[in-house]
This record gives C-alpha cells, structure tokens and sequence, in this order.
C-alpha cells in the first residue's frame, strides 16, 4: 500500500473529501496541517493547497487527488457510467459550493455578510440541494447517490451538507433522500470512527 501525507490548511475546506475517502478505505496516512504557510508555498507543485504526497511523488489539486483516491478504493461506482453519474453529482455539488464562496465567504462587511448568508441559505441553497437530490433518485437507491453501495458522491454530499447544516440545522427538512444518504454515510463504521475523532474547525 502507499505510503500518502495529504497537506492542507487546519480545516475541512478542499481536502475534506479526500481524509473522508480515506476513512472509509481505511487508509492509514498523515494528515499534515500546514500552520506556516508562506513558509512552506514553495514545497506545493503549485503553490496551493491541498497536494498529497505518494510514496514521495506531489500530486496537487483536490479533485484529481479525491479521485484518484476513489479509483483506488473503489469508491467510484461499478463501471464507468456509475462512474460518471458520481462525477456529476460531485459537480453539482461544486456548483453549490462555488456559489457559497463567491456570494457568501468573499463578503468581507459583517453586516453584508449576515444578509448574503441569509438570502443564500433560502435562495440558492435550497436549489442547489434539490438539483443534488434530484440526481440521486435517478441514480441511486437505499440511502446511497450512486448504484447501491458507498462512492465518493455520498461523502461529497455528507461534506457539503455538514458545512451548510452548520448555518442552519433544519436545512434538509425537505430532502429525505440526502438525509437518508448522510444516514448511510455515517453507518460507515470507519467513517462514523473519522467524524467522531476529527478536529474541529470552522471550515
């Protein structure tokens, strides 16, 4: 088995998908939480976080690391069409995401920023979520996004809802089938083990 040391900031952000894909594998790794960041830039093939380091080679981005991780531990689906609808289901989670960054997070003025997070939280979340949720009724089933068994999709959906359900617990009231894929998610025993133990962070 490799030998893997994922870098990243003190927080869940962009490397969260990966330690979770970890922890459902049951990969042992090192988990380096860089708190001297301009000092260690140029160690990063790019100059950014997360890269995550195999047998020595740096391999950076967060998607290709996620997914070459899921590839590895068969956490993709069972061919390459499920493969690809739990790529889409990622995709439509970055959109979420995205949008949260740039209409919400970027806000520096406090006040701004209540209001932004508000509107978000009732607009543009809730749609996010129903397109998210809409994808996996057609292509998954009992409590999973893709297929019937654990791909990186549902850990995806776990992380994005986890971030959201902190600005507002009821969130997913209305979406039965992301609350019964979070369900899932944590009866994973080694990722229920992950959660229980992981720092907490505000991101």
């Amino acid at each position: 088995m490799p030998g893997y040391k994922l870098y990243y900031f003190n927080g869940r952000g962009r490397a969260e998908i990966s330690r979770l894909i970890l922890a459902a594998a049951g990969v042992k790794y090192e988990d380096v939480r860089i708190t001297d960041w301009p000092t260690t830039k140029s160690d990063a093939p790019v100059g950014q976080l997360p890269y995550i380091e195999i047998d020595g080679l740096k391999l950076p981005q967060s998607l290709s690391i996620a997914r070459y991780l899921a590839r590895e531990y068969n956490l993709v689906g069972g061919d390459n069409l499920e493969a690809a609808k739990a790529d889409a289901i990622v995709d439509t989670c970055i959109d979420l995401m995205t949008g949260f960054y740039q209409k919400v997070f970027l806000v520096t003025d406090l006040a701004a920023k209540e209001v932004a997070l508000k509107k978000f939280l009732s607009e543009d979340a809730l749609r996010g979520l129903e397109n998210v949720q809409k994808l996996a009724q057609q292509f998954g089933s009992k409590g999973f996004s893709v297929g019937k068994s654990l791909t990186w999709a549902d850990l995806f959906i776990h992380e994005i809802t986890f971030s959201l359900m902190n600005y507002q617990d009821n969130l997913l009231d209305n979406f039965q089938v992301l609350k019964q894929i979070r369900d899932a998610v944590e009866s994973n025993e080694n990722v229920a083990q992950y959660l229980k133990n992981r720092p907490v962070t505000p991101f």
